[in-house]
């Protein structure tokens, strides 16, 4: 795929997975699962499919060191930075401006930096379908194949099947479904043909380019201004000039869910979105009990501790989550996980900065 290019969002707070996820290093720097942090094994998935010259991150100014910590191998001028958020729409599209002075003819996947995915190999083969239909004038989604009505998700309803020469099917994309309810996301299943939104996509530069002039003029107009300054003296100033002018959404909300040439490749990858505690300790617990370094369990199931550096002892408990860190103790029970947020939303509000 020798016009293949990576785009790695690596901006997010990772609110849910407080305390260890922190404003200074959130979770897409951490080693969650493993030994290398998500951000890491994100571009180790990648450099299989596509050479680190041609991968780029997008992130806003306080993430800068920590991917060049964390990636040294990535070139400098391939982490194109955000001045404060906007919404992804305006991230990918700033990102979109600087692809485009690399390569105008590039085909670029766009991956979260803080996503799973067991099945690398089928992964490939999806990224090989996709790229055939970006290369066919198509904006790609991947769909992911839903393990059960997960009402945490927003859904992709499929299509017909295109008629393009790809090695698995490519579908056109009949609607998008916002997170739904669960007797919604109940029917949609045993319905078949809906997929997970996973945030993937792949797509030509000059064909999102044009549906950022039809879809969302103004943040086409502030990124072909970026466009004929990348690589000049005036760069930093164009930025801090039209980077208001640019649309506070969504890619999928201000284009993706308007334009008429949307496709979704099913893919079957073994994808999991890093978004709570619930959701990792679903990814990393494979026996009754996990903790990070050694438990005794009496009379306990189901609980997840992170502890590093000592052993958790429990007792009677089920079904809970344990985070310890130097300043703060996290203890809820998995049906809870996703209120954590709140808990950082307090924090916010009576204005604990050194907790957040």
């Amino acid at each position: 795929m020798p016009r293949l290019y990576a785009l790695i969002l690596s901006g997010g707070a990772g609110t849910r997975l407080w305390p260890l996820s922190r404003r200074d290093k959130p979770k897409q720097f951490l080693p969650l699962t493993g030994e290398r942090t998500l951000l890491q094994d994100t571009v180790d998935r990648v450099v299989e499919v596509i050479p680190l010259e041609r991968i780029f991150a997008v992130a806003p100014p306080e993430h800068r060191l920590l991917i060049h910590e964390q990636l040294p191998e990535l070139r400098t001028d391939h982490v194109v930075i955000e001045p404060y958020p906007r919404g992804n729409a305006a991230a990918i599209g700033l990102a979109m401006a600087a692809l485009h002075a690399f390569d105008p003819e590039a085909v670029v996947a766009i991956l979260p930096s803080d996503h799973v995915i067991e099945r690398r190999g089928k992964f490939r083969e999806v990224l090989i379908a996709a790229t055939a239909a970006a290369e066919a004038g198509k904006l790609v989604t991947l769909g992911i194949e839903p393990e059960s009505a997960d009402t945490g998700f927003g859904y992709i309803e499929a299509g017909d099947r295109l008629d393009l020469r790809t090695p698995l099917p490519v579908h056109a994309v009949k609607r998008f479904i916002e997170k739904p309810k669960r007797d919604v996301a109940e029917k949609m299943i045993a319905a078949g043909g809906h997929y997970w939104n996973a945030g993937m996509f792949v797509w030509r530069v000059s064909e999102i380019l044009r549906a950022f002039d039809e879809h969302l003029p103004g943040s086409a107009k502030a990124i072909h201004s970026l466009a004929d300054a990348v690589g000049t003296p005036r760069y930093e100033g164009v930025l801090a000039e039209v980077w208001e002018e640019t649309d506070k959404t969504t890619i999928d909300y201000g284009i993706l869910e308007k334009a008429q040439n949307v496709a979704v490749v099913p893919a079957d990858i073994g994808w999991h979105d890093v978004g709570s505690w619930g959701r990792l300790a679903a990814i990393v617990q494979h026996t009754d009990n996990w903790s990070s370094d050694g438990h005794v369990a009496v009379s306990s199931g189901d609980n997840y501790a992170w502890a590093p550096g000592k052993l958790v002892a429990l007792v009677g408990v089920e079904g809970l989550i344990v985070v310890d860190t130097p300043d703060a103790l996290l203890v809820a029970t998995k049906d809870h996980a996703e209120e954590v947020k709140e808990v950082v939303d307090r924090l916010r509000r009576e204005e604990r900065e050194e907790l957040l």
